[in-house]
């Protein structure tokens, strides 16, 4: 015996001992067999039972079956009768299934822990609530013919459990394993490229041992209302499109399996008819040209085959689920969950893209458009998804070839060489159909031609997710755009570098992505000839394509507002993640541009009406400076901020002179703590109870004001806040200077005037 035997036989003693008679065993110490076989007696005693229950006597006798490798290896039980075949869990009508997954079983608790768990079997066998309805019910056993590749059910069933059905199944064939597709009635456009079998559906599940031979089969089919005649031309057909020297098989659906919610499911089961005899059965396949000598020949033939098929040893097939309706899937209620059924794009199959596009497969999306218009470098595979053979090769080609290898049939998988731009603009509507666009690009010249022309989408893009990463690949930024957003990734970057460096405290981000010494950390791969990129492993290009994946999952994908996010990786020097809910802005069109005001400014502002009103009257004009950022390349004003009058200003009922008195410092200092994203763009002013059209006198001043600026960015934006009526309005202004003319500045103003309803003063 094994130690672990010997641990067993000790643990048995203690057993008896302490049972007072109720527990005995005995066993064969010579014998020479590797699992050790002992003889158990065991007193029942009083029990609950129900109709329906399994009839336990006073005493029962056990074989129990201990492997060399007890503890690790669970042992198994046996009775020598057959009074409990057909029992739920009594397998081959004599061996009890005490644990249904190996996971059960604890190896340190022996013994002791294996009669617990018998006592726990017998009184609920007792009570025939062996399968409750809250818990999963035990699937059929039968022989497996390991032999035989596997086969895998890709497909839903074709009817509920309980129904009947006969048809054919469409078959995929593999190296290592056979796939079931689809479910069909007819032959009607068949695939060139498919095999076929039989396929039936029983409305009544077999014994829970399954039939050993085809005449057990034919006899159950038979009483389910199955006709032979019919069966027998459906096996023929399937051996019809099976190829020479290969088996034919019959896929049958029983009512043998539950689902969580304790409905039904069907059990899939695979049925392998020799070679020998498909080649014979193609012979019972009619033809219109048959004599009548033929048709019987033929019959005869038919009925030959049935009484072999009948005879011989059913060969049944191990069958790998992977019907949505069976299984449940092992990332199901993680964040990337998110992406199951899911039409996306992703721009870029890079570092971030290539590995984000293969988790997003993974995921279980419908269908992954890659666009990417570069090719796969030899030093590319130590960072991005690629092999070898990919050198040379279009990126998103490559990248699609190694995922269609990678997941499930049922994910369409296409490639474009193209430039991300140029795709996303070239068919409006096709960008629109999709479920969600991920941007790995890491570009910002693509972000910015994108916000620059992201009117061309009228308001119908999908929610869209964009990463980056700094140059060492340890920390990231995404942003997530909700449908139908008014502005692109690159108006959520700036307000995310705009909120990060207001909050403070994110030195590390900010180190990273926008001081002017985070570039140095740039390389060139190939001295001289080629463009600066970050560095960093597989790991970590991966880890930070899954990081931001999954905090767009977890907040911004699904919700109601577009949010950004800033984290670390592990091994960063501070891993951290910064959820921020952009500032809600809303965007004016004012001549050439999309002023984009934040709704705080409003508010701002208001504050400082109301100490106007205190220090003077309500009748007197006040304003002040705003603060944002101005970008010519994609047409867009930020206004983040407003501050109240320098202190040189001069307020009258009717008029307000705005100062200038520490404006150029103000300027200066924010500048530098936004790291470039608020700066002096423009003043505002209020017209008390009047309309916030502009005066000759703001016309004159801000035109002046422009011209006096240096020989660059002659521009200022003014807001006006007014009335019409009751209700509150603001007059939007771009004073900008286009050209020289012999007597001065030609200064161009676009305009245009909202009802206020989120900024209000």
């Amino acid at each position: 015996m094994t130690q672990g035997q010997q641990r067993a036989i000790r643990e048995l003693e203690r057993l008896r001992a302490a049972s007072d008679g109720g527990f005995d065993f005995a066993y064969d110490p010579k014998q020479k067999a590797s699992w050790l076989i002992v003889t158990l007696s065991l007193r029942i005693g009083p029990i609950d039972k129900r109709e329906g229950g399994l009839e336990l006597r006073e005493r029962e006798e056990f074989y129990l079956l201990i492997p060399p490798g007890f503890p690790f290896v669970r042992p198994s039980l046996k009775v020598a009768h057959e009074r409990f075949a057909g029992f739920p869990h009594v397998i081959w009508a004599n061996t009890l299934c005490l644990y249904q997954t190996s996971i059960e079983w604890n190896p340190a608790n022996g013994l002791f822990g294996f009669f617990e768990r018998l006592n726990l079997w017998l009184g609920k066998a007792a009570l025939n609530d062996m399968d409750p309805l809250e818990g999963p019910l035990e699937p059929p056993h039968h022989v497996t013919d390991f032999s035989q590749v596997p086969f895998v059910v890709r497909a839903n069933a074709p009817v509920a459990a309980g129904q009947g059905w006969l048809g054919l199944v469409v078959l995929e064939k593999r190296v290592n394993r056979t796939e079931v597709v689809e479910w069909r009635e007819s032959m009607e456009n068949w695939p060139a490229d498919r095999s076929m079998a039989l396929a039936v559906v029983l409305p009544e599940a077999l014994p829970m041992e399954f039939p050993k031979t085809g005449a057990e089969i034919f006899a159950h089919l038979s009483k389910q209302g199955v006709d032979r005649s019919r069966v027998l031309r459906y096996l023929a057909l399937a051996c019809h499109l099976t190829p020479e020297g290969e088996p034919s098989y019959l896929v049958m659906g029983l009512p043998m399996r539950r689902a969580a919610d304790g409905t039904r499911r069907l059990h899939v089961a695979v049925w392998s008819i020799k070679a020998v005899a498909a080649k014979s059965l193609r012979n019972v396949l009619g033809d219109d040209a048959d004599t009548d000598q033929i048709r019987e020949l033929r019959q005869e033939i038919a009925d030959a085959l049935l009484g072999i098929i009948a005879e011989a040893e059913v060969s049944w097939c191990r069958v790998l689920e992977d019907r949505p309706e069976i299984v449940v899937r092992r990332d199901s209620g993680s964040q990337f969950a998110w992406f199951l059924g899911k039409r996306v794009l992703v721009l870029g199959c890079g570092a971030l893209g290539s590995w984000g596009a293969e988790m997003i497969a993974r995921a279980g999306a419908a269908a992954v458009d890659l666009v990417d218009n570069g090719i796969v470098k030899p030093g590319l595979l130590s960072l991005q998804n690629f092999i070898a053979d990919d050198i040379g090769a279009n990126k998103a080609t490559a990248l699609a070839t190694r995922i269609r290898e990678l997941v499930a049939p049922g994910v369409t998988v296409a490639s474009f060489d193209d430039e991300a731009h140029s795709f996303a603009t070239g068919d409006v509507g096709r960008f629109a159909s999709y479920d969600v666009v991920v941007d790995c690009t890491a570009s910002h010249i693509m972000q910015m031609k994108l916000e620059r022309d992201w009117e061309r989408f009228a308001g119908r893009n999908p929610p869209m997710v964009s990463m980056v990463t700094d140059a060492k690949s340890r920390q990231g930024l995404c942003v997530v755009l909700q449908r139908d957003s008014g502005s692109g990734p690159w108006d959520a970057y700036v307000r995310l570098k705009h909120r990060l460096c207001s909050d403070g405290g994110w030195k590390e981000i900010l180190d990273a992505f926008y001081e002017p010494a985070a570039m140095k950390d740039l390389f060139q791969p190939e001295p001289g000839c080629s463009d600066p990129t970050f560095a960093g492993s597989t790991a970590d290009a991966s880890s930070i394509a899954a990081g931001a994946l999954n905090l767009a999952c977890e907040h911004g994908l699904g919700g109601s507002k577009s949010a950004a996010f800033a984290f670390g990786i592990p091994g960063a020097k501070r891993p951290m993640v910064e959820v921020a809910v952009l500032d809600e802005m809303e965007t004016f069109v004012a001549g050439h541009y999309r002023v984009r005001i934040a709704k705080k400014v409003g508010r701002e502002a208001r504050g400082w009406v109301r100490q106007n009103n205190r220090l003077r009257s309500s009748a007197h004009e006040t304003g002040g400076l705003l603060w944002g950022m101005w970008d010519d390349s994609v047409g867009v004003i930020w206004v983040f901020d407003v501050s109240g009058p320098p202190s040189d200003s001069h307020h009258d009922p009717g008029h307000f002179l705005c100062g200038i008195e520490g404006t150029h410092a103000e300027h200066k200092r924010r500048l530098t703590i936004s790291q470039g994203t608020s700066g002096f763009i423009g003043f505002w002013h209020t017209h008390p109870d009047m309309a916030s059209q502009q005066s000759g006198t703001d016309v004159r001043g801000m035109a002046s004001l422009v011209s006096a600026v240096g020989e660059n960015q002659k521009r200022a934006l003014m807001l006006i806040f007014g009335r019409a009526g009751t209700q509150p309005t603001m007059g939007i202004y771009v004073y900008e200077s286009h050209a020289l003319t012999e007597t001065g500045d030609f200064v161009q103003v676009g305009a245009t005037q909202v009802a206020l309803a989120s900024i209000v003063v």
